[in-house]
């Protein structure tokens, strides 16, 4: 049976949809020539997207616990690596060169507080969420084959947005061959599962709980 949720887990998730509206609401009013696909050709506001459905459902979980288990585990389960992956890809690319991330010339230059809200926060707060309140979490293989079948996918549609605007939206990506740019994928993806087994292994540090696989 599910268990109501901590009090302090609801309002650390309200936090979080605040940060994730603020920083939607805010790059939607950014005039950026973006082409097909627009906002959603960068992974970040994708993970946002997934963090912020994440959010919703942790806090509507606190009203109605046991509906919503089942999707909260299989959404949070893709939203938090993803938004460690963001974290851990972003920082140290834009702390070495803007040019990676942002096309040169480009006049374009995020707010601190936004930047965290969209590269740093979420996974802060998924994170604390998963490893200080979550006690009933579970493992699920589905969740690792979920983070493969995203990153495929996410190959695929950034590489047709590539095809229809005629540029990367992140322009590291024109470093690579297509095979290249096809392995560093993968690699994302392997390092995103890493993510998500890593954090279950802290999990049940911090829970002090054998960790539970399910297949749902």
């Amino acid at each position: 049976m599910a268990k109501a949720i901590h009090p302090a887990s609801l309002l650390l998730n309200v936090v979080g949809l605040y940060s994730n509206s603020y920083a939607f609401k805010s790059m939607l009013r950014v005039p950026l020539p973006l082409g097909f696909g627009g906002l959603f050709q960068f992974l970040t506001i994708i993970s946002l997207t997934a963090s912020t459905i994440t959010f919703s459902l942790q806090i509507l979980r606190f009203f109605f616990p046991k509906p919503l288990q089942g999707a909260y585990q299989a959404v949070s389960g893709l939203a938090t690596p993803m938004e460690g992956l963001v974290s851990l890809m972003y920082w140290p690319m834009m702390l070495h060169s803007r040019d990676l991330l942002v096309p040169k010339g480009s006049p374009f230059d995020l707010p601190l507080i936004l930047d965290l809200s969209l590269h740093l926060w979420p996974a802060v707060i998924l994170y604390i969420d998963l490893f200080v309140f979550n006690s009933e979490y579970k493992r699920s293989t589905h969740n690792v084959t979920a983070i493969y079948v995203f990153c495929t996918l996410y190959f695929f549609w950034s590489s047709y947005c590539r095809s229809v605007n005629g540029f990367w939206v992140y322009p590291f990506l024109d470093f690579f061959s297509v095979p290249g740019r096809a392995a560093f994928f993968v690699v994302c993806a392997t390092v995103c599962v890493g993510l998500y087994e890593l954090g279950m292994y802290y999990y049940k540090i911090s829970h002090d709980v054998a960790i539970q696989t399910i297949d749902t």
